[in-house]
């Protein structure tokens, strides 16, 4: 039977009702009716290997409340499945592009007919539902696994949440999580802080960084030039690197403050021994520029996407 539609004109906004043996087939009904946030939620739960009964509906207090336990709910089945992988972005020298520092791993979900989730509606969802650190500790699972696949010697820069291994427990679990009984050796991995995840102060991040390299781990911290980002942090946190965030490096050529503000984080950081690495990078004349500055390494589509192999 396809899909029939019922439409309740009671009240505003009406009531619509949906019948049918195929959800599947109700996907282009929604899709003219919904915004594409609801038909996300939607397209999410018909993913998920179990739906809720009227029991679980019956207890619901709000709409919000059942929209959390849905989203719960599929993340958790993508999660123990492990529908994940990770895609590699190569970080390469400034002055010699074929030679490469290193590879961002990048998390994507993965929907039951194997679609790509993107990161975004990831961790916006994990966000949502309470599960950052369950999504967390998958990213770095799968970055892991899937550099052992392919025997890969350069750095291995992972995306972590602050708060994830602020304390000494919560590192301790979360190399025990990722790295299990392995030898991986942590010279390799270049954690690299998320702005959107912030630290309360300066002295909970010096702390976690000195953790982090009493581990043998290094530290980048990303989308440099924005947030709790910026030149003060570099004499207090004393991180590896920096990432100059996408915003300062686009538009550069045309942009003479752009310009000088790039050229005067490189100064800091290079005076403090800091690496930078330029992302953002598309375009052979800024990656020239940018070298003249002084940026030791960029990271970009000139260089190659987010692939499921290293370039």
């Amino acid at each position: 039977m396809s899909a029939k539609v019922i439409e309740v004109p009671l009240a505003e906004p009406a009531v619509v009702c949906f019948l049918s043996d195929d959800m599947e087939s109700l996907l282009p009904i929604l899709e003219a009716k919904l915004s594409s946030e609801e038909c996300r939620t939607i397209r999410a739960l018909l993913s998920s290997k179990a739906h809720p009964d009227l029991g679980e509906f019956g207890a619901m207090q709000s709409l919000r409340e059942l929209g959390l336990r849905l989203t719960a709910r599929w993340l958790g089945d993508m999660l123990a499945d492990r529908r994940y992988k990770s895609l590699m972005q190569p970080i390469v020298s400034a002055n010699d592009h074929s030679d490469v520092l290193g590879y961002e791993f990048l998390i994507r979900g993965l929907h039951t007919d194997g679609s790509e989730i993107t990161a975004p509606a990831l961790f916006e969802t994990a966000e949502e539902a309470g599960m950052l650190h369950a999504l967390d500790l998958a990213a770095g699972e799968s970055a892991l696994r899937t550099a052992k696949r392919f025997d890969i010697k350069e750095n291995i820069f992972v995306n972590v949440l602050p708060y994830s291994v602020e304390s000494e427990d919560g590192l301790n679990n979360w190399l025990n999580a990722v790295l299990g009984k392995t030898d991986f050796p942590h010279e390799q991995l270049v954690f690299e802080i998320v702005e959107s995840q912030q630290l309360p102060d300066f002295e909970t991040l010096q702390r976690l960084v000195s953790r982090l390299k009493d581990q043998g781990i290094r530290i980048a911290l990303d989308d440099f030039g924005t947030g709790f980002n910026n030149l003060a942090t570099l004499t207090q946190i004393q991180p590896d690197y920096i990432k100059l965030d996408k915003s300062l490096t686009r538009g550069l050529i045309e942009d003479g403050r752009k310009w000088t503000l790039v050229a005067n984080i490189v100064d800091s950081a290079t005076q403090s021994n800091i690496k930078v690495i330029a992302e953002g990078v598309e375009d052979e004349k800024t990656a020239r520029m940018l070298e003249s500055a002084g940026v030791e390494y960029l990271q970009g589509y000139l260089f190659g996407y987010p692939a499921d192999t290293p370039l």
